[in-house]
């Protein structure tokens, strides 16, 4: 795990550089920084990757970004303040944008790139950290477009202090030169890859199968705007050596620990060591829980998706704790409130994108229609249980904390997503074996076996009959006759539910599944900020404001390939075509 030398040296660097781009630390900074005594005069390429690995999700300033937006364009989740503010609001905020960015680019791509430099002799462990940084670097393009690739993290190594903005087109090549060339060279070695927080255990044979599956991933995504080299790049890494993920067992995804939520101390003393988009979807006090989409919850209702309740919970949760998610004081009352739904021959009222749980008001049953409530107000009276409306409240379905635990996986790639890139593939007739129902099925099935074995109790986990019985509903009712390209992609979009990054991109790229207009929603001024007269959801995060000061004539030519104007509603170089609303 990441050494007190090697945290205090990165937190210095982080202090000393204000986390604004690529550019920010100078020479002479780094120089004074590796030759001062009481750091340590190297870091082992090992710790780095480490650190590089748990950051992916365990970087809890980042996850603001994750919870702000992304979660809220892709109606995954609403009804709480930040994300009703900001993604549901349409409204731009520098300080909400900007943390993948400065995140990322501060701690991790930094550090990657030296380790790269510094692991020659180690071909397995300089592979891995290859590939992380491609990973990476994806996760940045898909949010923001063109950005430093090529050149980041150069400045003390090679004197770069300012990156050029390679296109997303270029950074695409770049990934599919550099994958391939990974794949050739794990195994070459004999080191064991050192410092993986991961499902792969150090194995090069297990991470060349999450390389060429990567491969995969990104040929499915620019196959909108060049299907030629799309399918070519697909199927190359389908048959490459060292094979792909072919089962659950070959998943890949980040390791986190059952710690205490580190919160923003987290990020400021590197902590990552738990899951912090589960932090943060959870919520810092108990007035800001995580409520699931009117969106997301009619899609699992409406196809009697058995995910449904175990995703959607009602809780009474004035009274929990905030170091971790707990089942005593995060008291589920879910089947009263569906039995209460029924009694009253009423409805389920998630909210919808853009509204807090607040707005749209939800009338709450007297307290003695919901037991339990009534008998924690009469146990608890100085609790609060009946007051600040948290009765209201918790009528609104929320997250389930079963999503929320500190050691919920990090998930990278999974076997459930291969079989729905493979089901497309073969829609889009690419040389698959196979039908497209046959991976279909497959891949809705290892999508809620990855659940089931990641995220619910034992009582909770969805029987092989429920499944079975699910997927023979959805394929009987014709999806993939109707619309295979949305019945494939909204499976996807459910199972990345806690990949958000992912979630946005698939779903940019796809235009499935078919969302809400978010111009014919509601507004609700006296709560939010509406600065944008376009309220369709955003294509893209802007830039930093910053860049334009520390990484200026760079910034200026990717913002003239945007037409002049840092504009979010941009579609990305891969993404052809508006997303499918109603």
């Amino acid at each position: 795990m990441i050494t007190r030398i090697f945290k205090k040296t990165l937190a210095a660097c982080i202090v000393g550089c204000g986390l604004l781009s690529t550019a920010a630390c100078s020479d002479s900074y780094m120089e004074k920084l590796n030759t001062d005594d009481s750091k340590g005069s190297s870091i082992e390429p090992s710790a780095q990757l480490t650190t590089a690995l748990l950051q992916t999700y365990g970087d809890f300033g980042m996850m603001d970004t994750y919870r702000s937006y992304i979660t809220g364009f892709t109606q995954h989740f609403a009804g709480g303040w930040n994300v009703s503010n900001y993604g549901g609001s349409v409204h731009a905020q520098d300080d909400q944008m900007r943390l993948v960015w400065d995140q990322l680019y501060g701690v991790s791509i930094k550090n990657i790139v030296d380790a790269i430099a510094n692991s020659e002799d180690k071909p397995n462990t300089n592979a891995a950290l290859r590939i992380h940084r491609v990973y990476l670097m994806a996760m940045l393009t898909d949010i923001y477009g063109d950005l430093p690739c090529s050149e980041a993290g150069l400045g003390f190594i090679s004197g770069i202090a300012y990156p050029k903005y390679d296109t997303q087109e270029e950074i695409y090549d770049f990934f599919f030169k550099e994958l391939a060339e990974c794949v050739d060279q794990l195994g070459t070695g004999s080191d064991h890859i050192g410092g993986d927080v991961t499902s792969l255990s150090g194995d090069a044979a297990a991470w060349r199968k999450y390389a060429n599956t990567l491969r995969m991933r990104y040929a499915m995504r620019i196959s909108e705007v060049n299907p030629t080299k799309a399918q070519e790049e697909f199927e190359k890494a389908l048959n490459a050596a060292g094979g792909y993920i072919t089962s659950s067992a070959d998943d890949a995804y980040v390791i986190y620990t059952d710690g205490k939520f580190t919160l923003y101390d987290g990020s400021r003393d590197l902590d990552f060591r738990v899951n912090a988009l589960g932090e943060i979807l959870y919520g810092q006090d108990p007035t800001s829980p995580t409520f699931v989409s009117s969106t997301f919850f009619n899609i699992l209702q409406d196809n009697n998706d058995p995910r449904l309740y175990r995703i959607c919970r009602h809780y009474i949760n004035t009274k929990r704790s905030e170091t971790k998610p707990d089942r005593e004081w995060n008291i589920d009352v879910t089947d009263e409130v569906i039995d209460y739904l029924d009694r009253a021959n009423d409805v389920e009222h998630p909210c919808d994108p853009g509204a807090a749980w607040w707005n749209n008001w939800v009338n709450a049953p007297a307290v003695a229609e919901i037991p339990t409530l009534e008998r924690m107000i009469s146990l608890y009276p100085e609790a609060g249980f009946d007051g600040s409306n948290f009765p209201a409240r918790m009528m609104r379905p929320f997250l389930s904390i079963d999503f929320e635990m500190p050691d919920r996986p990090g998930a990278l790639i999974n076997y459930a997503e291969v079989e729905f890139l493979l089901a497309e593939a073969k829609l889009n007739g690419w040389n698959v074996s196979g039908s497209v129902e046959e991976h279909f099925k497959a891949g809705v099935k290892a999508s809620i076996k990855w659940m089931n074995d990641h995220y619910l109790q034992a009582a909770d986990k969805i029987s092989d009959a429920e499944i079975s019985t699910f997927v023979d509903g959805l394929i009987n009712a014709g999806v993939l006759e109707t619309n295979a390209k949305e019945a494939i992609n909204t499976q996807a979009w459910i199972l990345h539910m806690m990949n958000p990054s992912e979630a946005w991109a698939n779903l940019r790229r796809s235009d499935y599944p078919v969302l809400q207009d978010r111009t014919k929603l509601a507004k609700f001024e006296s709560d939010f900020t509406y600065d944008d007269n376009n309220l369709q959801t955003p294509t893209r995060l802007r830039y930093p404001i910053l860049e334009n000061q520390y990484n200026s004539a760079n910034y200026k030519v990717a913002v003239e390939r945007l037409g002049g104007s840092d504009d979010w509603h941009k579609r990305l170089w891969w993404d052809v075509a508006d997303i499918n609303v109603k």
